[in-house]
């Protein structure tokens, strides 16, 4: 491993702090402290810091760069250096305070006018913590959503829409999942999106299995397929509505055999991990494997013989 001195870069750092110190101060003949200075001499500083992995100092700095900035009324380049504190907090293992400072980073984006910078910030930043907190990505991808929603990029807003309720699947919440699933459904509508309305409503129809509603299950799938055309003549429907039908006549054999549909299997995976649930154990096929196990185990073996001889035992 090579054994870096940032020695050089840290004195650097401290040079740039303290030019930028001198331009905020004040005396009788500078009456305003020169703003404008200071920050370009923190903002050199922080870059220093960060090269020299001095993420705790660089943390608080750029913290200072920020509100400079801010009182320059400079909010975009404030949610810029908000975004730094953020990764440098990240960097010191403090993914909850992480996540506040990348929400400030957000709300000054969109002081700024730049709502389209603060949603791409919300969408990646979920990804990021939906495997630490998926509270915190839920929140992150819904103020992206209605960001785009905002901006009339409805597309966005439509897949933003989506990972939010996959995330509150995985909390249980199935209301909430069905809530934000029908608000897809009514933005790719309005968009014409019809190819990726079948799987959407296929959701919906999991969500009133998995809450054991049979009916209210048909009846999201009565109404798409009066909706939508391109859902009535989906190669999919037919097994859709035979599981339907499996769950009304209340057979766990017919629902087991009816799951184990290959296009069910490659949905999203927690709608997947969901529907294992109902496949039963193959029977025949755990029989036929204990057959086998049996038959190859007695087949072929010489059972072991001893012979009475005295003189073999010697």
């Amino acid at each position: 491993m090579f054994n870096i001195n940032y020695s050089a870069k840290i004195k650097e750092a401290e040079d740039h702090v303290k030019q930028g110190e001198k331009h905020l101060k004040t005396s009788l003949t500078k009456w305003k402290p020169d703003i404008d200075s200071a920050i370009d001499e923190f903002d050199k500083a922080c870059t220093c810091y960060r090269i020299a992995e001095k993420y705790e100092l660089c943390r608080d700095l750029s913290i200072r760069l920020a509100e400079l900035q801010i009182q320059k009324g400079s909010t975009f380049f404030a949610g810029k250096s908000y975004e730094q504190v953020a990764q440098m907090t990240q960097q010191l293992q403090d993914l909850p305070t992480a996540a506040k400072y990348y929400d400030k980073a957000g709300q000054l984006y969109i002081e700024g006018g730049q709502r389209d910078s603060a949603a791409i910030l919300y969408e990646r930043c979920a990804t990021q913590f939906q495997q630490f907190d998926r509270t915190i990505a839920i929140d992150f991808y819904l103020k992206g959503a209605r960001l785009a929603e905002q901006d009339d990029k409805a597309y966005q807003a439509a897949d933003l829409y989506e990972k939010a309720a996959m995330q509150i699947l995985r909390t249980g919440d199935y209301p909430k999942t069905t809530e934000l699933l029908e608000l897809v459904t009514n933005i790719l509508t309005n968009m014409e999106r019809y190819d990726r309305i079948n799987r959407i409503i296929l959701y919906r129809v999991l969500l009133k299995l998995f809450n054991d509603d049979s009916v209210a299950g048909r009846n999201v799938f009565d109404q798409a397929c009066r909706d939508y055309p391109t859902f009535d003549q989906w190669e999919e429907r037919d097994h859709i509505d035979a599981l339907i039908d499996a769950f009304d006549q209340d057979d766990k054999e017919l629902i087991s055999r009816r799951c184990r549909k290959p296009y069910f299997m490659a949905i999203e995976p927690e709608f997947v991990r969901l529907i294992k649930r109902w496949i039963l154990p193959d029977t025949k096929k755990e029989e036929n494997q204990q057959q086998t196990t049996t038959s190859s185990s007695t087949s072929g073996v010489k059972p072991m013989q001893f012979d009475d001889d005295e003189n073999d035992l010697r």
